[in-house]
């Protein structure tokens, strides 16, 4: 007896370890009590997410595990309801438990373009679910080329390791099992194995036409610069790109890790001629290396903005965070740095007090 087609096993394979490992983690952590033996899937009704959705059902099925689909619908188009109600009809004939639709509001207006709005609503909405559900994971469908297209999109935006480390495998709850492993290519999925495994099943696949509209960067990355790239550096091009978002990964992770242990050893409390709501310990800062210090400034802003009740978000620029650090490196008595997040940073004898953007600075020279 054959076994199932080469995409769709490989697909099975790739979500049997992404849940497998999840469902090691929650019996090591105290919270994985509280979380019922449910998986939810973020689902489109493209073939990303359908692919996904039905080899999640075939895995989880195996496991003891419930799944449950959650659709989205942004109300950006006049068809976005229909499109999710096919796709929930699909779903449940996959044998899903059940289907989820949001109706969700995007700030066309928001920073970022439409894009991102979306997403940011979209998570926030995927969020809420996991919470609302109590469930082990949200699995969502990324494959290989949206990794290889977040890189390349970062290089043409001059971005640093943790942009060009792409798109993340996991974050807490969240898994995005076509991505692999990141050890080899072969654990992940491309979009013409997601395309495979639907036509394998007899899945009906929606294409979304915003995915043809150049006027987002993300499309015409797609399908012209990955394309041209290519033609000119052979078709290993898209791989060597998600192999440079694996090597950025475990460098800047590894950074970032440094940089939080060392912001909780140097943070302080703010003197009280200078009211704050963080400092950092200047003295102390200095003679790290820039790599590492300019990430623990990162840190003390995104946390400073939290106190202030703000965030500091995709807004924070790389010449903010070095105008911050001039501060420690090259201090000639220059007076606050307006951040992001309604805060300003400014130095006051040994320390980097982070404070609200609208407190009195009081002099500290007497």
């Amino acid at each position: 007896m054959s076994g199932p087609p080469e995409p769709v096993a490989r697909a099975r394979v790739a979500v049997k370890s992404a849940l497998v490992a999840r469902l090691e983690e929650c019996a090591d952590l105290s919270e994985g009590a509280q979380l019922a033996p449910r998986i939810l899937v973020g689902v489109s009704g493209g073939a990303d997410s359908l692919a996904l959705a039905a080899t999640t059902q075939w895995v989880a099925s195996r496991l003891g595990l419930e799944v449950e689909a959650v659709l989205i619908d942004h109300g950006l188009s006049d068809h976005s309801a229909s499109v999710s109600e096919r796709a929930a009809l699909q779903c449940e004939r996959l044998g899903l438990a059940r289907c989820h639709i949001r109706r969700i509001h995007v700030d066309t207006a928001g920073e970022g373009g439409l894009e991102n709005a979306a997403r940011v609503a979209r998570h926030e909405a995927f969020n809420d679910m996991c919470e609302e559900r109590s469930a082990l994971a949200l699995l969502l469908g990324h494959t290989l080329d949206d990794q290889a297209e977040q890189v390349l999109l970062g290089l043409a935006r001059g971005a640093g390791a943790r942009s060009l480390a792409g798109i993340p495998r996991k974050r807490g709850s969240l898994l995005r099992p076509f991505l692999g492993t990141g050890r080899d290519e072969k654990t992940g999925l491309w979009r013409r194995d997601t395309r495979a495994v639907c036509e394998a099943l007899g899945l009906d696949v929606w294409d979304d036409p915003m995915n043809d509209d150049e006027a987002y960067l993300r499309v015409a990355a797609r399908s012209r610069a990955l394309p041209m790239l290519a033609d000119v550096f052979g078709e290993q091009v898209a791989a060597n790109l998600v192999r440079t978002a694996d090597l950025l990964r475990d460098d800047a992770d590894y950074l970032e890790q440094e940089a939080e242990e060392t912001y909780a050893g140097l943070r302080r409390n703010p003197p009280s001629r200078t009211p704050g709501l963080l400092a950092l310990d200047a003295y102390a800062l200095a003679p790290l290396n820039r790599a590492l210090r300019t990430r623990v400034i990162k840190h003390a802003i995104a946390q400073a903005s939290a106190l202030a009740g703000a965030s500091s978000g995709k807004s924070l620029l790389r010449r903010q965070i070095l105008h911050v650090d001039s501060l420690v490196s090259a201090y000639r008595g220059q007076g606050p740095i307006p951040l992001p997040g309604k805060i300003e940073a400014i130095r006051d004898e040994g320390l980097i007090v982070f404070r609200a953007g609208g407190t009195r600075f009081h002099d500290t020279q007497g």
